[in-house]
C-alpha cells in the first residue's frame, strides 16, 4: 500500500500533495499518460509509459519544476499539476495540468480549476512570478474559457504548433499576469473563493469564449495577408 502523500496546498474541493519516488513507482501516475483519452491533446501518449519511466521523470524533474499531485477530498489521487520553465530573473513560468476525470466525474471540472488557481496563487505569492503561461490545443476552447474564471486570458494562436502523429494543428496561448491576480483578489481575496461561487460564474460564462471571437475576426480578415503577400 502506498504511503499517503503530504498535503502541500490544502484546497476546498481538492488538495495538492507532494509526490515521492515511491508514489512515482507504485501508483497509477504512469498510467495517466497511457490513457488515449487523457493524452488526446497532449504531446505524451506516443510511446508507452512505465513505472520505471515515471520514476526517471520524477528523479530528473522534481528539482527543476514544481510538481504536485492532485487529490480529491476523499484522498483519491487523480492528476498532476506543475510549474515548469521557472525563470526567477524574468519571473515567468509555464503551467500544465493532467487530470483523470474518471476518478471523480462529478467534481473533476472544479477540482481541475481549483488546482490551477491554487498553484497559480503559490507562484505569485511565494515564487515571485509575474507571468504564468500555457499552450493549449485549439480544440480546448471550453477548458480555456473555464480558466478565464481564475485569471487566464487568451493571448493568441500559434499556427500548426501542435504536431502529434498525423495531426498538425494550431495551439492557443493563455496567460495570467500578476496584475490579473491582484485585480481578481480585490473581489475574491485570491483567485479562488468558493466552489459554489465558481459554479455560478461557470453557468454565467459568455456564450462565446474570447478565443471564439478571435477566430471569427481572423476568418473575416483571412484575405489580409493574401493581399499583402501577392503585391
Amino acid at each position: 500500500m502506498i504511503k499517503p502523500l503530504d498535503v502541500f496546498i490544502a484546497g476546498e474541493v481538492m488538495d495538492l500533495c507532494v509526490p515521492t519516488e515511491e508514489f512515482a513507482r507504485d501508483s497509477n501516475w504512469y498510467k495517466w499518460f497511457n490513457d488515449k483519452k487523457i493524452t488526446r491533446y497532449l504531446d505524451q501518449g506516443v510511446f508507452p509509459n512505465t513505472p520505471a519511466g515515471q520514476v526517471a521523470f520524477f528523479t530528473q524533474q522534481h528539482q527543476e519544476r514544481l510538481i504536485l499531485i492532485v487529490a480529491n477530498k476523499q484522498g483519491e489521487y487523480m492528476g498532476v499539476v506543475s510549474l515548469s520553465c521557472i525563470d526567477l530573473v524574468k519571473k515567468h513560468c509555464v503551467i500544465a495540468l493532467v487530470v483523470d476525470s474518471k476518478v471523480d466525474k462529478r467534481n473533476s471540472p472544479f477540482i481541475a480549476l481549483e488546482a490551477i488557481a491554487r498553484i497559480s496563487e503559490h507562484a505569485f505569492e511565494y515564487l515571485g512570478i509575474t507571468r504564468i503561461e500555457a499552450g493549449q490545443h485549439i480544440d480546448l476552447t471550453g477548458w480555456q474559457q473555464r480558466m478565464e474564471l481564475v485569471g487566464y486570458k487568451f493571448e493568441g494562436i500559434h499556427r500548426n504548433k501542435f504536431v502529434k502523429g498525423m495531426e498538425v494543428t494550431n495551439e492557443a496561448t493563455i496567460a495570467c499576469l500578476l496584475e490579473d491576480y491582484h485585480y481578481i483578489s480585490k473581489f475574491r481575496g485570491g483567485l479562488w473563493d468558493s466552489a459554489e461561487k465558481m459554479k455560478t460564474r461557470y453557468k454565467n460564462l459568455p456564450q462565446k469564449a474570447f478565443m471564439d471571437l478571435y477566430n471569427e475576426f481572423y476568418r473575416e480578415n483571412s484575405d489580409y495577408y493574401e493581399q499583402l503577400f501577392s503585391n
